[in-house]
């Protein structure tokens, strides 16, 4: 069964740049190393009053969830973010339930 997330991440505005840096990283680490990921984007929200970024997630099953919270390039986020004091407030992640909707391939959006 897929699962599907959307994090809210919230970078402190003079680290917006090192936050991006590190996402880059991570979505190379993820793409390489983590075949049951289907979808890993980092989106930047457009006019909001606070840096506010959108990480939109997609993963084969439950064992690729798994897989990609236990994995080195998570908890290095977690303790760079800790340690350099990049983040304005905790990263959010929430579990989305699809119940109406449709996607078109992602090759077809471009």
């Amino acid at each position: 069964m897929v699962l599907r997330f959307v994090a809210f991440v919230y970078p402190k505005p003079e680290h917006v740049k090192r936050v991006e840096e590190i996402a880059q990283g991570i979505c190379d680490y993820v793409k390489e190393n983590e075949p049951g990921v289907l979808q890993y984007q980092w989106f930047r929200v457009q006019g909001a009053e606070e840096p506010t970024i959108i990480v939109w997630e997609t993963y084969l099953d439950q064992a690729a969830v798994d897989t990609h919270k236990s994995s080195p390039k998570v908890e290095w986020l977690i303790k760079i973010s800790k340690e350099e004091d990049i983040m304005a407030a905790p990263i959010k992640v929430l579990p989305l339930e699809e119940f109406a909707g449709w996607a078109y391939a992602s090759s077809l959006a471009h």
